[in-house]
């Protein structure tokens, strides 16, 4: 039989015809569909949230170390304790190299220390190394108990030392001095606050306070011993400086000359002239609560000998010295002035004669600069005016005193580390 071709033509439309008719059935259920749909689009996406959260959050974790709550193990571990032999062996003979190879990270500073340290140092004693486990594979924590017998004195002094020990890619040992990692950084930081290591440092800390208390000799030695270290590392970081051993010798070698040749020198003085914008106070020291002793009137010229550095500016006043307010003076011209030297500090404080290019002008001793001045080279704080007096200190190129005096004869009397003493005048400068 054949189809007739309007069939689903006809069928259609009465679907569409059902549908028409029945359409107050089937939008709700439309509308349940489309919200199932929504929520079901919901829900996975969210699943999707939480699950990227969780991978993030996990690997935040694992950036961040777990500290273990662990006690101290003792001599646990043969090849840490090999390593840290030999590398207080190495300190107390001074020899860089194999402290260098051993310690990665150490400054240039600290291994100066530990080379300089060794003239002092006999030898380590009992040697005890307390170990925890290190944040990454193959890393301790090693807090090492030693004894320090020093040349000058007969019983061992009682130390702790903590160093983070770790494997390199060769499977070797190593002090790690370059910590770069935060949260290695963290991780030690707080595996050093866990009780046993407090009382361990804490125990050693007063069988040392103890000794040193007890002992005035002990505590001279010390004090002595940190003195030349100190000095031992200034002279080692000038000489590398200059770039080489050598230089630094024949730059002594010309302080010492320079130091001893008094008779006929001169030294070299900037001055700059300035002039006042407005009429001021000028006063006998650098405070708006001291004395008056004139005013400037607008215009009036000044030699300044130092621009202070809490606004006030030392000039000469009526052949000595006063103090103005920077701000209303404006520079107009710099001098360079050589000052006559002498060894009778007395006579020269009276008659010194400064010399110019544009002017001759009699300068007396206090109208040279005073204050905070910087060492433009290295130098030696002596405890009179001669270059054969004790040596007080060594000054190092760049460090800043307190110039209370300046002499004609060339030296100046300066305050550095609590100490009181003299420098030569011409290694003094106003740079900071």
């Amino acid at each position: 039989m054949k189809k007739n071709p309007y069939s689903f033509r006809n069928d259609k439309k009465n679907i569409f015809a059902i549908l028409a008719d029945n359409k107050k059935f089937l939008m709700p259920a439309v509308f349940v569909l489309a919200v199932v749909i929504t929520i079901v689009i919901a829900l996975s996406a969210n699943k999707r949230t939480t699950q990227q959260a969780a991978l993030t959050a996990n690997e935040s974790m694992s950036d961040t170390y777990v500290v273990p709550e662990v006690t101290m193990e003792e001599n646990a571990y043969p090849e840490v304790n090999a390593l840290i032999n030999t590398y207080y062996t190495a300190s107390a003979e001074g020899n860089s190299e194999v402290i260098s190879s051993i310690y990665k990270g150490l400054e240039d500073t600290e291994l100066l220390k530990a080379v300089a340290a060794a003239d002092y140092i006999e030898e380590f004693q009992n040697i005890t190394v307390y170990t925890k486990p290190g944040p990454v594979a193959g890393s301790y924590v090693a807090y090492v108990y030693n004894e320090v017998k020093l040349y000058d004195y007969e019983t061992a002094i009682p130390g702790l030392e903590t160093l983070y020990i770790c494997t390199d890619e060769n499977g070797e040992l190593y002090i790690n001095g370059d910590i770069a990692d935060s949260s290695e950084i963290e991780y030690l930081r707080q595996i050093n606050i866990q009780d046993d290591v407090i009382d361990l440092n804490n125990e050693v800390a007063n069988a040392y306070n103890k000794m040193v208390q007890s002992d005035e000799t002990l505590a001279e030695l010390l004090y002595q011993m940190r003195s030349g270290l100190q000095v031992s590392v200034g002279e080692a970081l000038a000489s590398s400086e200059t770039g080489s051993t050598d230089a630094a010798q024949e730059e002594a070698s010309e302080e010492a000359s320079s130091e001893e040749s008094t008779e006929e020198e001169t030294q070299v003085v900037t001055t700059q002239t300035i002039r006042a914008t407005d009429v001021v106070n000028i006063r006998s020291s650098d405070s708006e609560t001291a004395d008056i002793l004139s005013k400037t009137t607008k215009g009036e010229e000044f030699t300044q000998l130092e621009a202070l550095a809490n606004g006030w500016s030392k000039i000469e006043y009526n052949g000595s010295v006063a103090y103005v307010k920077t701000e209303y003076f404006e520079v107009i011209s710099e001098n360079t002035v050589e000052v006559a030297e002498n060894t009778d500090a007395t006579e020269e404080n009276e008659n010194a004669e400064n010399e110019s290019s544009t002017t001759t002008e009699s300068t007396k001793v206090s109208s040279l600069a005073t204050g905070k001045m910087a060492v433009s080279e290295t130098v030696r704080l002596r405890k009179s005016e001669s270059t054969d007096a004790e040596v007080l200190e060594m000054i190092y190129s760049g460090s800043t005193v307190n110039v209370i005096e300046q002499y004609a004869n060339g030296w100046a009397k300066v305050e550095y580390n609590n100490k009181t003493g003299y420098i030569k005048s011409e290694f003094l400068t106003n740079g900071n």
